[in-house]
């Protein structure tokens, strides 16, 4: 009895840790429109564009298909010298995999139940003689021609951010990009726990996986693709999946620290 609520308390406590660990990060990434919030700060079209919002659009393609698919295996790799085992690394490996396939499912499946216009395209509509609801009753090589021949005028909109908006033609909520890395960093922060990890190496790659995630957010508020009730939302669908999946492998001991 004393060894059952012993192992009971010592899960408990293991579950805390996670759940604690999971959250601050999580707080940190909500951060983003809640500054947003107190500021006043949105999104006023593309006069107001820098150089910096170059960089963004750089580092927001790394969550978009198809190169996230490169991203998802460069973390992969990236995480290889954290596991004791080869095994013990193709185990993470596919749990993070089926965490996209999950994550990103969800996405889509949000994305047409809520059908909520991108900010760039209620700002098309207010400036053409088309609606939003016409815009999204074409089919997407409809709407991708729409959106090149809006933009063929708009010296202010780069060629850059016009090509990115063509590949962006769904539904603003929830963010695809923001569940994508918050998820990422979730199961960085989630598996260096569950691991044992606190070498220097872990930690580096931790800070550089929440700064990435963080610009993230950033950049689809900067290119006009979400608002911030999408970026925190996505951010706390994100944070619930992980909590659940990071605590039913501290259950179930799969990954012993030892």
């Amino acid at each position: 009895m004393y060894l059952m609520l012993k192992c009971t308390l010592s899960i408990f406590r293991e579950n805390f840790i996670m759940l604690k660990r999971l959250s601050l990060y999580t707080l940190l990434l909500c951060l983003v429109p809640i500054f947003v919030w107190i500021s006043g700060w949105h999104w006023q079209g593309d006069a107001a564009l820098t150089q910096f919002d170059y960089f963004l659009y750089w580092l927001t393609e790394t969550g978009s298909s198809p190169y996230a698919i490169i991203t998802c295996g460069v973390f992969a790799l990236l995480f290889f010298p954290f596991a004791k085992t080869k095994k013990q690394w193709v185990a993470v490996v596919a749990i993070m995999a089926v965490s996209m396939v999950v994550t990103q499912g969800l996405k889509t499946g949000l994305k047409h139940v809520f059908a909520e216009a991108r900010p760039y395209v209620v700002e098309l509509a207010a400036n053409s003689d088309i609606s939003t609801e016409y815009f999204y009753d074409q089919t997407k090589e409809q709407r991708q021609s729409i959106v090149t021949d809006y933009y063929s005028s708009r010296a202010e909109t780069p060629g850059w951010l016009v090509e990115h908006r063509e590949n962006e033609v769904s539904y603003s909520f929830p963010s695809g990009h923001t569940i994508f890395a918050v998820s990422w960093l979730l199961l960085a922060a989630g598996f260096f726990r569950l691991l044992g990890q606190t070498s220097s190496g872990a930690k580096i790659l931790l800070i550089l996986t929440a700064l990435w995630a963080f610009l993230m957010l950033v950049s689809r508020l900067r290119l006009g693709m979400h608002y911030p009730l999408d970026l925190l939302i996505s951010t706390l669908i994100a944070w619930v999946l992980h909590c659940a999946l990071f605590v039913f492998l501290e259950k179930k001991r799969l990954f012993p620290r030892d």
